[in-house]
């Protein structure tokens, strides 16, 4: 991920009350992308339905977790800072509330000794989630829906995991895995090399997309999302100097259906990107700040 030079701290929800307010597609479509919170440090989002969460920096170099609820309002979650960026994902409970889901690990490391914490938006209450964490194992990349959790796990039996309440943690793939998303029938995880996806329990697995590293050039796969019916994800090209992102889709209906690329690449250099209401790419996280993507991507059919 990349970090871009400090902002001042964010006082005021008026950046994006009329943004959000409305819903993450709210707005007339641009020629290029609407910034609605110009915070160059913000990294991660994360979004489900309207309400939207990232990572940013401080004044004095912590990072905390910023929610935005839905209807306007933009604040700092009532949580503990990290010494390391938050790497939230934002879901349904079963009751269609909003939790976050993030690893939280040993000052100045973002893998080592890490443990799954969630945030309820609507208790405002952290806890640590004891399904997906252990006392001598590190657990990272993790995701939520209803419920369950999906993360990647270091040291001895790593790999993808996937918990839920009262039943403990399965592993259902043996790769190192950094970054997941879940849905109701989908599970997609990247190291970014690999990228793969498969049934929560782990049957009808399948390689998406395999990223390339060299002495001049790489391919770096990241940020795997998942809707209900499609699975998105990143791929970003360094040669050189140059650099650039795009976003590849594919059907989850059928394991057949081939990898497409969207109509066009990010309009700046992003480090995350999330869905909106309709299920398509619709924030990013950058140097910008948190941009809405106008006008909105077309995905293949």
């Amino acid at each position: 991920m990349h970090v871009s030079p400090r902002s001042p701290r964010l006082t005021t929800a008026a950046l994006m009350a009329g943004t959000l307010a409305g819903g993450l597609l709210a707005g007339a479509p641009a020629h290029a992308d609407t910034v609605v919170v110009a915070d160059p440090t913000a990294q991660n989002v994360t979004a489900y339905a309207s309400t939207a969460a990232w990572s940013r920096r401080t004044a004095d170099g912590s990072h905390r977790l910023v929610v935005s609820d839905g209807a306007g309002s933009v604040a700092d979650a009532a949580i503990d800072p990290s010494s390391v960026p938050f790497d939230p994902d934002l879901g349904p409970t079963a009751s269609n509330g909003r939790f976050v889901v993030y690893s939280r690990c040993a000052t100045g490391s973002a893998t080592r000794a890490c443990d799954v914490y969630g945030y309820d938006l609507a208790a405002r209450a952290e806890r640590r989630i004891s399904a997906a964490s252990s006392s001598t194992r590190s657990e990272v990349g993790p995701s939520y829906f209803k419920g369950v959790v999906a993360f990647g796990r270091r040291g001895a039996r790593g790999g993808l995991y996937v918990a839920y309440r009262g039943r403990g943690a399965r592993r259902i793939w043996s790769g190192v895995t950094d970054q997941t998303d879940l849905s109701a029938t989908r599970v997609i995880a990247s190291n970014a090399t690999v990228l793969r996806i498969s049934q929560p329990s782990g049957d009808h697995p399948r390689t998406l997309r395999r990223g390339m590293r060299g002495e001049e050039s790489e391919t770096v796969v990241s940020s795997p999302v998942l809707a209900r019916y499609r699975a998105f994800w990143m791929v970003t090209s360094r040669e050189f100097t140059a650099r650039g992102s795009i976003v590849e889709t594919v059907s989850v209906r059928s394991a057949s259906r081939s990898v497409r690329r969207v109509d066009r690449p990010f309009a700046g250099e992003v480090n995350g990107f999330a869905l909106g209401r309709a299920s398509v790419p619709q924030l990013t996280s950058g140097p910008a700040g948190i941009a809405r993507i106008d006008p909105p991507l077309v995905i293949p059919v």
